[in-house]
Protein backbone atom coordinates (compact mmCIF):
# COMPACT_ATOMS: atom_id res chain seq x y z
CA UNK A 1 0.00 0.00 0.00
CA UNK A 2 1.06 3.47 -0.74
CA UNK A 3 2.53 4.35 2.84
CA UNK A 4 2.19 8.23 2.10
CA UNK A 5 -1.38 7.93 0.70
CA UNK A 6 -3.60 10.98 1.87
CA UNK A 7 -5.65 10.38 4.92
CA UNK A 8 -9.11 12.71 6.12
CA UNK A 9 -9.64 12.96 9.81
CA UNK A 10 -12.57 14.12 11.58
CA UNK A 11 -12.37 14.85 14.81
CA UNK A 12 -15.35 14.27 17.42
CA UNK A 13 -14.14 16.74 19.62
CA UNK A 14 -11.10 18.98 19.81
CA UNK A 15 -10.13 19.82 23.29
CA UNK A 16 -6.27 20.74 24.80
CA UNK A 17 -5.26 17.53 24.89
CA UNK A 18 -6.22 16.81 21.15
CA UNK A 19 -4.44 19.45 19.94
CA UNK A 20 -1.21 19.01 21.73
CA UNK A 21 -0.70 15.38 21.00
CA UNK A 22 -2.44 14.19 17.81
CA UNK A 23 -2.90 17.25 15.78
CA UNK A 24 1.15 17.40 15.66
CA UNK A 25 1.17 13.83 14.24
CA UNK A 26 -0.96 15.19 11.53
CA UNK A 27 1.02 18.45 11.11
CA UNK A 28 4.28 16.10 10.66
CA UNK A 29 2.51 13.37 8.36
CA UNK A 30 1.60 16.10 5.04
CA UNK A 31 -0.47 14.07 3.83
CA UNK A 32 -3.66 14.04 6.55
CA UNK A 33 -6.28 16.31 6.42
CA UNK A 34 -8.80 17.34 8.67
CA UNK A 35 -12.09 17.17 7.01
CA UNK A 36 -14.52 18.14 9.73
CA UNK A 37 -14.34 18.87 13.64
CA UNK A 38 -17.69 18.65 15.77
CA UNK A 39 -17.39 20.57 18.90
CA UNK A 40 -20.04 21.77 20.55
CA UNK A 41 -18.63 24.30 22.89
CA UNK A 42 -15.29 25.52 20.57
CA UNK A 43 -12.09 27.88 22.19
CA UNK A 44 -10.66 30.01 20.28
CA UNK A 45 -7.92 27.33 19.88
CA UNK A 46 -9.75 24.83 18.29
CA UNK A 47 -11.40 27.89 16.08
CA UNK A 48 -8.21 28.70 14.73
CA UNK A 49 -7.07 25.12 14.13
CA UNK A 50 -10.42 25.15 12.24
CA UNK A 51 -9.85 28.29 10.31
CA UNK A 52 -5.93 27.02 9.69
CA UNK A 53 -7.03 23.64 7.98
CA UNK A 54 -10.16 25.10 6.11
CA UNK A 55 -12.23 22.08 8.35
CA UNK A 56 -15.96 22.85 8.84
CA UNK A 57 -16.55 23.41 12.91
CA UNK A 58 -19.92 22.05 13.94
CA UNK A 59 -21.94 21.59 17.16
CA UNK A 60 -23.82 18.78 16.00
CA UNK A 61 -21.99 15.59 15.45
CA UNK A 62 -24.61 14.58 12.32
CA UNK A 63 -23.38 18.12 11.05
CA UNK A 64 -19.86 16.50 10.06
CA UNK A 65 -19.23 15.84 6.49
CA UNK A 66 -18.52 12.33 5.03
CA UNK A 67 -14.93 12.21 3.59
CA UNK A 68 -14.46 9.85 0.43
CA UNK A 69 -11.24 8.10 0.16
CA UNK A 70 -9.19 6.97 3.10
CA UNK A 71 -10.21 8.05 6.62
CA UNK A 72 -11.08 7.55 9.93
CA UNK A 73 -12.90 9.62 12.91
CA UNK A 74 -10.27 10.44 15.93
CA UNK A 75 -12.58 10.67 19.63
CA UNK A 76 -10.94 12.84 22.22
CA UNK A 77 -14.68 13.93 23.82
CA UNK A 78 -15.70 13.28 27.60
CA UNK A 79 -15.26 10.09 28.58
CA UNK A 80 -18.85 9.43 29.28
CA UNK A 81 -19.80 10.34 25.73
CA UNK A 82 -17.09 8.15 24.01
CA UNK A 83 -19.30 4.80 23.82
CA UNK A 84 -22.13 6.88 21.88
CA UNK A 85 -19.76 8.95 19.58
CA UNK A 86 -17.93 5.34 18.13
CA UNK A 87 -21.63 4.12 18.21
CA UNK A 88 -22.10 7.31 15.80
CA UNK A 89 -18.93 6.47 13.94
CA UNK A 90 -19.29 2.78 13.57
CA UNK A 91 -22.90 3.57 12.43
CA UNK A 92 -21.02 5.13 8.96
CA UNK A 93 -18.23 2.40 9.09
CA UNK A 94 -15.85 4.49 9.71
CA UNK A 95 -12.51 3.68 11.16
CA UNK A 96 -12.09 5.00 14.74
CA UNK A 97 -9.05 5.98 16.99
CA UNK A 98 -10.04 6.87 20.43
CA UNK A 99 -8.59 8.28 23.47
CA UNK A 100 -8.34 6.82 27.23
CA UNK A 101 -10.31 5.47 28.42
CA UNK A 102 -11.78 3.63 25.81
CA UNK A 103 -15.50 3.05 27.35
CA UNK A 104 -17.11 3.07 31.17
CA UNK A 105 -18.52 -0.05 31.25
CA UNK A 106 -17.34 -3.92 30.07
CA UNK A 107 -20.22 -3.89 28.15
CA UNK A 108 -20.11 -1.25 26.33
CA UNK A 109 -16.53 -2.35 25.32
CA UNK A 110 -17.46 -5.68 24.29
CA UNK A 111 -20.34 -4.77 21.97
CA UNK A 112 -18.55 -1.81 20.44
CA UNK A 113 -15.52 -3.90 19.87
CA UNK A 114 -17.58 -6.64 18.25
CA UNK A 115 -19.33 -4.35 15.99
CA UNK A 116 -15.87 -2.70 14.95
CA UNK A 117 -14.72 -6.40 13.53
CA UNK A 118 -17.83 -7.55 12.39
CA UNK A 119 -17.77 -4.49 9.88
CA UNK A 120 -13.61 -4.58 8.96
CA UNK A 121 -13.11 -1.20 10.19
CA UNK A 122 -9.81 -0.37 11.62
CA UNK A 123 -9.99 0.35 15.68
CA UNK A 124 -7.75 1.29 18.64
CA UNK A 125 -7.52 2.93 21.98
CA UNK A 126 -4.50 5.36 22.03
CA UNK A 127 -2.65 3.98 24.91
CA UNK A 128 0.00 6.25 24.86
CA UNK A 129 2.46 4.43 27.41
CA UNK A 130 2.29 1.90 25.28
CA UNK A 131 4.47 3.35 23.00
CA UNK A 132 7.10 4.96 25.10
CA UNK A 133 10.34 4.26 24.90
CA UNK A 134 11.12 3.67 28.40
CA UNK A 135 8.25 1.19 28.54
CA UNK A 136 8.35 -0.43 25.89
CA UNK A 137 12.81 -1.55 27.69
CA UNK A 138 10.77 -2.14 30.85
CA UNK A 139 8.75 -5.01 28.97
CA UNK A 140 11.50 -6.01 26.74
CA UNK A 141 13.51 -6.78 30.36
CA UNK A 142 10.81 -8.19 32.07
CA UNK A 143 10.34 -10.43 28.84
CA UNK A 144 14.27 -11.99 28.57
CA UNK A 145 13.90 -12.24 33.09
CA UNK A 146 16.08 -9.41 33.97
CA UNK A 147 15.19 -8.90 37.59
CA UNK A 148 14.57 -12.42 38.06
CA UNK A 149 10.34 -13.79 39.74
CA UNK A 150 8.78 -10.94 39.29
CA UNK A 151 7.58 -10.87 42.92
CA UNK A 152 5.47 -7.27 43.67
CA UNK A 153 3.81 -4.15 41.63
CA UNK A 154 3.28 -1.12 43.04
CA UNK A 155 1.92 1.98 41.27
CA UNK A 156 1.35 5.94 42.81
CA UNK A 157 -0.44 8.44 40.12
CA UNK A 158 -0.95 11.89 42.59
CA UNK A 159 -3.15 14.57 41.21
CA UNK A 160 -5.85 15.18 39.11
CA UNK A 161 -7.52 17.90 36.73
CA UNK A 162 -8.37 20.80 39.32
CA UNK A 163 -11.67 21.86 37.06
CA UNK A 164 -13.65 21.52 34.23
CA UNK A 165 -15.99 18.86 32.83
CA UNK A 166 -13.85 16.42 34.77
CA UNK A 167 -14.95 16.80 37.47
CA UNK A 168 -18.52 16.31 36.24
CA UNK A 169 -19.94 12.77 36.53
CA UNK A 170 -22.00 12.94 33.68
CA UNK A 171 -19.20 13.51 31.29
CA UNK A 172 -15.83 12.35 33.47
CA UNK A 173 -17.53 9.86 34.87
CA UNK A 174 -15.33 8.96 37.49
CA UNK A 175 -12.60 10.96 39.19
CA UNK A 176 -8.52 9.89 39.09
CA UNK A 177 -9.48 6.30 38.83
CA UNK A 178 -11.23 7.30 35.20
CA UNK A 179 -8.67 9.74 34.12
CA UNK A 180 -5.78 8.23 35.76
CA UNK A 181 -5.98 4.74 36.78
CA UNK A 182 -7.22 3.81 33.58
CA UNK A 183 -3.90 3.85 31.83
CA UNK A 184 -2.12 1.88 35.15
CA UNK A 185 -5.31 -1.13 34.12
CA UNK A 186 -4.11 -1.37 30.70
CA UNK A 187 0.12 -0.81 31.42
CA UNK A 188 0.43 -3.44 34.27
CA UNK A 189 -1.19 -6.24 32.76
CA UNK A 190 0.85 -5.04 29.23
CA UNK A 191 4.24 -4.55 30.58
CA UNK A 192 3.65 -8.21 32.83
CA UNK A 193 2.46 -10.06 29.80
CA UNK A 194 -0.60 -11.59 32.47
CA UNK A 195 -4.01 -10.66 33.17
CA UNK A 196 -5.22 -10.46 36.91
CA UNK A 197 -7.36 -11.88 38.74
CA UNK A 198 -8.57 -10.61 41.08
CA UNK A 199 -9.04 -7.31 42.43
CA UNK A 200 -10.23 -4.95 45.84
CA UNK A 201 -10.45 -1.30 46.08
CA UNK A 202 -10.95 1.56 48.27
CA UNK A 203 -12.76 4.86 47.05
CA UNK A 204 -12.82 7.90 48.66
CA UNK A 205 -16.51 9.19 47.41
CA UNK A 206 -17.47 12.96 47.08
CA UNK A 207 -20.80 14.15 46.58
CA UNK A 208 -23.92 13.59 43.69
CA UNK A 209 -22.91 16.59 41.34
CA UNK A 210 -18.63 16.36 42.02
CA UNK A 211 -16.56 13.09 41.10
CA UNK A 212 -14.86 10.94 43.57
CA UNK A 213 -11.45 11.89 45.00
CA UNK A 214 -9.84 8.39 43.63
CA UNK A 215 -8.38 5.86 46.19
CA UNK A 216 -6.68 2.63 45.94
CA UNK A 217 -7.03 -0.46 44.17
CA UNK A 218 -5.10 -4.10 44.74
CA UNK A 219 -4.78 -6.16 41.71
CA UNK A 220 -3.76 -9.92 42.00
CA UNK A 221 -2.13 -11.97 39.24
CA UNK A 222 -2.42 -15.25 40.39
CA UNK A 223 0.32 -15.22 43.63
CA UNK A 224 1.28 -11.58 42.51
CA UNK A 225 -0.06 -8.55 43.68
CA UNK A 226 -0.24 -5.38 42.31
CA UNK A 227 -0.84 -1.93 44.97
CA UNK A 228 -2.07 0.80 42.78
CA UNK A 229 -2.78 4.44 44.37
CA UNK A 230 -4.35 6.84 42.44
CA UNK A 231 -5.28 10.03 44.58
CA UNK A 232 -5.90 13.52 43.22
CA UNK A 233 -3.77 15.71 46.23
CA UNK A 234 0.32 15.53 46.85
CA UNK A 235 2.69 16.53 43.74
CA UNK A 236 0.27 17.11 41.11
CA UNK A 237 0.29 14.90 38.06
CA UNK A 238 3.11 12.30 39.44
CA UNK A 239 3.60 8.91 38.00
CA UNK A 240 5.14 6.02 38.69
CA UNK A 241 5.50 2.69 38.52
CA UNK A 242 7.67 0.05 40.38
CA UNK A 243 8.38 -3.40 39.60
CA UNK A 244 10.30 -5.55 41.96
CA UNK A 245 11.94 -8.92 41.52
CA UNK A 246 14.26 -11.58 43.18
CA UNK A 247 17.05 -10.48 41.21
CA UNK A 248 16.35 -6.71 40.62
CA UNK A 249 13.92 -3.55 40.12
CA UNK A 250 12.12 -2.39 36.92
CA UNK A 251 11.03 1.60 38.04
CA UNK A 252 9.70 3.64 35.50
CA UNK A 253 8.39 7.88 36.20
CA UNK A 254 7.27 10.38 34.38
CA UNK A 255 9.37 13.85 35.48
CA UNK A 256 7.23 16.74 36.60
CA UNK A 257 8.33 18.79 33.20
CA UNK A 258 7.11 16.35 30.70
CA UNK A 259 3.66 16.30 29.69
CA UNK A 260 4.06 12.93 28.28
CA UNK A 261 7.31 10.33 28.29
CA UNK A 262 8.50 7.98 30.85
CA UNK A 263 12.39 7.45 32.69
CA UNK A 264 13.54 4.16 33.24
CA UNK A 265 15.79 2.90 36.00
CA UNK A 266 16.68 -0.79 35.77
CA UNK A 267 18.63 -2.29 38.47
CA UNK A 268 20.09 -5.83 38.75
CA UNK A 269 22.22 -8.10 40.23
CA UNK A 270 21.96 -6.29 43.70
CA UNK A 271 22.35 -2.95 41.96
CA UNK A 272 25.60 -3.85 40.39
CA UNK A 273 24.44 -3.52 37.27
CA UNK A 274 22.18 -0.63 36.16
CA UNK A 275 20.52 1.12 33.00
CA UNK A 276 18.85 4.14 33.06
CA UNK A 277 16.85 5.82 29.67
CA UNK A 278 15.90 8.99 29.61
CA UNK A 279 11.91 9.81 28.95
CA UNK A 280 11.01 10.92 25.41
CA UNK A 281 8.37 13.42 25.16
CA UNK A 282 7.66 13.14 21.70
CA UNK A 283 3.73 13.33 21.21
CA UNK A 284 1.52 11.44 18.77
CA UNK A 285 3.17 7.90 18.29
CA UNK A 286 0.02 6.43 19.27
CA UNK A 287 -1.38 8.38 16.36
CA UNK A 288 1.22 7.63 14.29
CA UNK A 289 0.62 3.97 14.37
CA UNK A 290 -2.91 4.41 13.63
CA UNK A 291 -1.94 6.39 10.58
CA UNK A 292 0.40 3.34 9.48
CA UNK A 293 -2.11 0.57 9.88
CA UNK A 294 -4.72 2.41 8.05
CA UNK A 295 -2.11 2.92 5.21
CA UNK A 296 -0.04 -0.68 5.64
CA UNK A 297 -2.40 -3.04 7.11
CA UNK A 298 -1.40 -5.18 10.15
CA UNK A 299 -3.05 -4.36 13.58
CA UNK A 300 -2.83 -1.19 16.10
CA UNK A 301 -0.86 -1.30 19.67
CA UNK A 302 -4.34 -1.56 21.24
CA UNK A 303 -7.55 -3.04 19.70
CA UNK A 304 -10.72 -1.87 21.18
CA UNK A 305 -10.79 -5.77 22.29
CA UNK A 306 -7.69 -5.77 23.56
CA UNK A 307 -8.99 -2.21 25.16
CA UNK A 308 -12.11 -4.53 27.11
CA UNK A 309 -10.30 -5.86 29.57
CA UNK A 310 -9.05 -2.36 31.18
CA UNK A 311 -12.02 -1.07 30.65
CA UNK A 312 -13.55 -3.70 32.88
CA UNK A 313 -11.00 -3.46 35.47
CA UNK A 314 -12.12 0.19 36.15
CA UNK A 315 -15.73 -0.72 36.23
CA UNK A 316 -15.03 -3.49 38.59
CA UNK A 317 -12.79 -1.09 40.94
CA UNK A 318 -15.71 1.10 41.22
CA UNK A 319 -18.11 -1.61 42.07
CA UNK A 320 -15.64 -3.50 44.40
CA UNK A 321 -15.23 -0.43 46.84
CA UNK A 322 -19.31 -0.46 46.91
CA UNK A 323 -18.92 -4.05 47.99
CA UNK A 324 -16.89 -3.07 50.88
CA UNK A 325 -13.51 -3.58 49.76
CA UNK A 326 -13.72 -7.38 49.33
CA UNK A 327 -12.08 -9.13 46.60
CA UNK A 328 -13.77 -9.53 43.45
CA UNK A 329 -12.66 -12.66 40.89
CA UNK A 330 -12.23 -10.55 37.87
CA UNK A 331 -13.73 -13.57 35.27
CA UNK A 332 -16.67 -14.33 37.37
CA UNK A 333 -18.19 -10.51 38.62
CA UNK A 334 -21.31 -9.71 36.60
CA UNK A 335 -21.41 -5.85 37.08
CA UNK A 336 -24.82 -4.06 36.98
CA UNK A 337 -25.00 -2.57 33.16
Amino acid sequence: MNTSAPISVLMIGCGAFARRYHVPAFDDDGAVSIAGIFDPFPTPSTRALAERCGAPLTARIEGLPRPEGLSFALITTPHMLHAEHIATMLERRMNVLVDKPYVMTAADAVRLAERADAIGVVNAVAYNRRFDRGCLRAREILRAGGIGEVRFVQTVQLGYERAGWFLDPALGGGGPYTGRATHMADLVPWLLGRAPTALRSRLRLASATRSDHGGFIELKFGDLECQVTCIEEGWHMWDEVRIFGDDGLIELRRPLAAPIGWQLTWLSHRGERSESLAADSHPGDATRDFLRVLREGGKPACTFAEAVASARIVELAFAAARDEGRWVDIAAAQVPT
